[in-house]
């Protein structure tokens, strides 16, 4: 029995992760899989060490504040990895911790893979070094990725973005709007505030401030959509304080949810470009900790935050971040999408050509799993 360290302390990299732990499962790999991860990646009998909730920090100053934590856990992974003299390490995303969980595995004699690169491409370009120097063999997901580590002569794989395949719409708009009773002319709103504790307190309050504002000239019903990392005691406080009802659903009904929705509004990140696969006009927003924003925004390379954005070289969608996230901006965004058919039929033709530029023949999990199964088996 092989002994695999896995690291996916996101919510979007436990979906990765289970997709890669199911594709050596379909090829009975006797592999052991143990590592940081939540409760989907233990249903599937992976090994939870530390429960990704633990890990679930944002912005550079939450993670100072919180570095002897991330350092206690990194020795209690890497102990844990010696002690079992792990065949593999694969750290998915998450790049601050990974990077430095890499270095000390690969001095130890590991190996290491990695899936997902840091966004050198986007800020802190210098991360590069430390991937070529700690990181046997790693996995990107953007075509225009490839060139960056030709050019650095770093192993890798181009897999093709994960996301393409699991996105999938299960129930038809007008029976998810039936069977939660919204009539044809009310318009639904949802909310993505992410999946990180800290995101959804700078986020939520004003969130549901811009829905009561929004109200006025439109007949809304407002659905929330919960990250699996996030407690509903911790949404309760805010939406009791909310003049509008505000419905929570869970995830396995979230790509159905999204698909219903007329416009959403969420935080920046791999929502972003979930909700564009499935053709829904929305507002990207982001808001962290002040200090956090100027430290981080002096290694930013480009001006765009939402990689829907990122991914199509302009402002596809309106992107509201720090300053700029107000209740006001918010509404003023999402009624010009509302009124105007011409604003929000060109925005799904941006959507449509995003996802024919994501469209491949690849696998990523197939392609993962045949890599390291070919060095460690």
């Amino acid at each position: 029995m092989k002994n695999i360290l896995i690291i996916a302390a996101e919510n979007s990299a436990e979906n990765y992760a289970a997709q890669i732990v199911d594709q050596f499962k379909k090829n009975n790999t006797p592999v052991h899989f143990f590592g940081v991860g939540g409760d989907q990646l233990q249903e599937q009998g992976v090994e939870v060490v530390i429960h990704n909730k633990e890990l679930a920090v944002v912005g550079i100053i939450e993670v100072i504040s919180s570095i002897l934590k991330l350092k206690r856990y990194m020795k209690i992974l890497f102990d844990e990895a010696i002690k079992r003299k792990a065949d593999a390490v694969l750290l998915i995303d998450y790049p601050d911790f990974n990077l430095r969980m890499a270095r000390k595995c690969k001095q130890a004699g590991l190996r290491v893979y990695y899936y997902i690169s840091p966004t050198i491409w986007a800020w802190r370009y210098s991360r590069v070094n430390l991937i070529k120097k700690y990181v046997h063999h790693i996995f990107i997901i953007f075509p225009f990725e490839i060139p960056i580590f030709e050019k650095e002569n770093i192993s890798f794989t181009y897999t093709g973005h994960p996301l393409l395949p699991r996105v999938k719409v299960n129930e038809k708009k007008e029976d998810f709007r039936k069977r939660h009773a919204v009539p044809g002319d009310v318009k639904m709103v949802t909310l993505l505030p992410g999946s990180r504790k800290s995101e959804v307190l700078f986020l939520l309050p004003e969130m549901l401030r811009a829905m009561a504002l929004l109200k006025t000239g439109f007949n809304i019903r407002i659905f929330l959509l919960k990250a699996n990392g996030i407690d509903r005691d911790l949404l309760s406080p805010y939406i009791n304080k909310s003049p509008l009802p505000v419905q929570v659903i869970d995830q396995p009904e979230g790509y159905d949810l999204i698909n219903a929705s007329d416009i959403i509004l969420t935080t920046c990140g791999t929502s972003n470009l979930e909700i564009a696969i499935i053709g829904v006009p929305f507002v990207a927003v982001y808001r962290v900790n002040k200090l956090s924003y100027l430290l981080g925004k002096r290694f930013v390379k480009i001006n765009l935050y939402s990689i829907v954005n990122i991914l199509a070289g302009k402002e596809v969608i309106k992107e509201l971040i720090q300053h700029e996230y107000t209740a006001e901006n918010i509404v003023t965004e999402m009624r010009r999408i509302l009124k105007d058919p011409a604003v929000r039929e060109e925005m799904l033709t941006q959507f449509h050509h995003l996802r024919t530029m994501l469209t491949q023949d690849k696998h990523p999990p197939e392609i993962i799993y045949k890599k390291i199964a070919a060095d460690i088996l």
